[in-house]
């Protein structure tokens, strides 16, 4: 409080739903880590903030901090990441300029940066589900629908881009497990054309598009990601 008769104005708070989680990470069937994660609605699209942990037996034992924003129709429109191991860290920050898709990655004092094309149905690709939850947002997904776009590549080891394309189908519908209890869900199968289905994995997504559990092939005898936290605001 202020001089007599003077009062503190409090600002009422926003209400800004929000998606909140943690997926345990495996690599060969292995624990190796785990990834927490925050996706907020706001008036100008969606931020997600999130930090992936791996130890061994992951080849590359890393810390990856990233956060990307997308537009109101869900859109990415930017992805910056952190990816640090041992005492080395790239920085990549990606934005949209309307149809054109720029990078600037530093790495021990050196810079590269990037532009290209990023048409209105291509869709942005990196090692986190949350972006894959941004990419299927996008797409009519139920048994039996199939799509192939244009994306852009992001990943080790400079997290720079590299164009490329991803095929998506939906392969089935079912009451699945989940860390909240039984819940309607989606299996996916995701691959780069280029490479053929011989490369798919396979995940369950939730109706939120939030995917549940992921397989580093098609089988569920090789785990990669399960949601084992995950709370709705």
């Amino acid at each position: 409080m202020g001089a007599a008769g003077e009062a503190r104005t409090k600002r009422p708070r926003m209400n800004t739903p929000t998606t909140r989680g943690r997926y345990a990470i495996h690599f060969n069937g292995q624990p190796c880590g785990h990834e927490t994660f925050e996706i907020t609605r706001t008036p100008g699209g969606e931020i997600a903030a999130g930090e992936q942990l791996t130890t061994a037996p992951f080849p590359f034992p890393s810390r990856q901090q990233y956060r990307a924003a997308t537009d109101t129709d869900g859109r990415v429109i930017s992805l910056e990441v952190r990816w640090t191991v041992g005492d080395r860290t790239v920085h990549a920050m990606h934005a949209a300029d309307g149809g054109i898709w720029r990078g600037r990655i530093d790495y021990q004092n050196h810079r590269r940066e990037q532009e290209g094309d990023y048409p209105t149905r291509c869709q942005i690709a990196y090692g986190s589900h949350v972006l894959h939850t941004f990419m299927l947002r996008r797409l009519a997904l139920a048994p039996g629908a199939e799509h192939e776009f244009a994306a852009l590549l992001i990943g080790p080891p400079y997290m720079a881009v590299e164009p490329g394309h991803q095929h998506v189908r939906c392969t089935a519908e079912e009451i699945r497990e989940s860390v909240n209890g039984p819940v309607k869900a989606r299996r996916i199968e995701i691959f780069d054309p280029a490479r053929g289905p011989t490369e798919a994995y396979a995940m369950w997504i939730d109706s939120h598009d939030i995917v549940l559990e992921s397989y580093e092939g098609l089988q569920p005898t090789a785990p990669w990601m399960t949601l084992v936290e995950y709370a709705r605001g």
